[in-house]
């Protein structure tokens, strides 16, 4: 009996291994790094009807107003510094060491050089994952006075789901990417430069923003779907002492994505994805139930050794939850019947990457969750 039950956790793991190969839900170097000469069309979704947090990670742009018009955003390569052109704003970047950092940025009013870059993404990035720091950089604006800008970052991939599109399709396989920055600026007269510059360190930064009254928040959020390089939607939420200054969200349009050339690792990701779906249709079950049947999410409170994995489910049934490795050896297990969440504690187990596996009976579902 225990041979027969210990071969049955081996071929749940083993479908649960052939899941995450197909639908990891992460952001990947070679998927997602910026490329020189592409060039990405954007539209400008109506704020005030979105939900940044959607229901149940299901975030919908159906019945939402969606401008006509359209913004490009052009990358460009000059040596180991790639540059994003947008609305007259140049950012600069370098990619490195799998990071992709910013170094630089330029407009018509002021010129930024970072001697403490800003980590904009790192690979691979799946829920939970984050990266943060400090950045700094000196300047000019409008040529006539001596500006450094500095601040505190932090990028979470906080939540994962599905995206319906305007036309009513859904794009599954969804990582969102929240960066939460606080921003102050402070100048001088230009002659400034002609001296000694003080170089700001950590300390120098926190000892300013501590007195800062005019510090910026930035709170941005960015939506990626496996399959397209550059997110379909993201939205940025600008305030000051808890007031909101700006809000904008825009849709960059998958079909507008596939256009894309030399894109060969998200067009087999997205022809993979495609051949599941046909499995579907033709009554082959691939463990991705429509998100009418069942929903979850995977959370985990700060400073918790604890996942909490909440759902909603039409059918009654059990739930069951593992967590186990990639070779199968199974470290954690609940369930319970019509319930709406589970919990698992990793309390113990060693630093590494283990597999989240969640089976309703009819459906399997798997994530990758890190232990650090």
């Amino acid at each position: 009996m225990k041979l027969l039950r210990m071969k049955r956790i081996t071929l749940s793991i083993i479908y649960f291994t052939i899941c995450l190969s197909i639908s990891g839900q992460q952001v990947y170097q070679m998927q997602n790094r910026l490329r020189g000469d592409d060039a990405i069309e954007r539209k400008q979704v109506q704020a005030n009807g979105f939900n940044l947090e959607g229901m149940n990670n299901v975030w919908s742009l159906e019945d939402i107003p969606i401008s006509s018009k359209t913004f490009k955003t052009e990358y460009t390569i000059a040596g180991d510094t790639l540059t994003g052109l947008e609305r007259g704003n140049r950012i600069y970047y370098r990619q490195a060491n799998g990071l992709l950092d910013i170094i630089g940025s330029e407009n018509p009013q002021d010129l930024i050089s970072y001697d403490m870059p800003e980590t904009w993404l790192k690979f691979p990035m799946q829920q939970g994952d984050s990266v943060s720091g400090y950045f700094n950089g000196t300047g000019k604006y409008c040529d006539r006075l001596f500006m450094r800008r500095f601040g505190t970052y932090r990028t979470k991939a906080d939540a994962a789901g599905k995206l319906v599109l305007p036309d009513g399709d859904t794009l599954r396989h969804v990582l969102r990417l929240h960066t939460e920055r606080y921003v102050s600026t402070v100048s001088a007269p230009i002659d400034t430069m002609k001296r000694e510059i003080p170089v700001f360190t950590t300390d120098s930064i926190i000892r300013h923003m501590a007195t800062d009254t005019t510090l910026i928040k930035e709170d941005i959020y960015r939506w990626y779907a496996d399959g397209y390089r550059y997110p379909v939607l993201e939205a940025t939420i600008v305030s000051r002492n808890k007031q909101q200054l700006s809000e904008e969200i825009f849709y960059y349009a998958p079909e507008e994505q596939e256009l894309l050339v030399l894109d060969e690792e998200n067009k087999n990701t997205r022809e993979r994805l495609a051949a599941i779906g046909t499995e579907k249709e033709d009554g082959i079950d691939s463990g991705d139930a429509d998100e009418r049947d069942f929903t979850y999410h995977v959370s985990q409170d700060e400073g918790s050794e604890t996942i909490n994995i909440s759902y909603s489910s039409e059918q009654s049934g059990k739930v069951t939850a593992l967590l186990v490795n990639s070779q199968g050896y199974v470290f954690r297990q609940t369930s319970q019947t019509d319930g709406s969440a589970l919990h698992l504690s990793y309390s113990g187990l060693r630093p590494g990457q283990y597999i989240i596996g969640i089976n309703t009976g009819t459906h399997q579902f798997a994530e990758k969750f890190n232990v650090k």
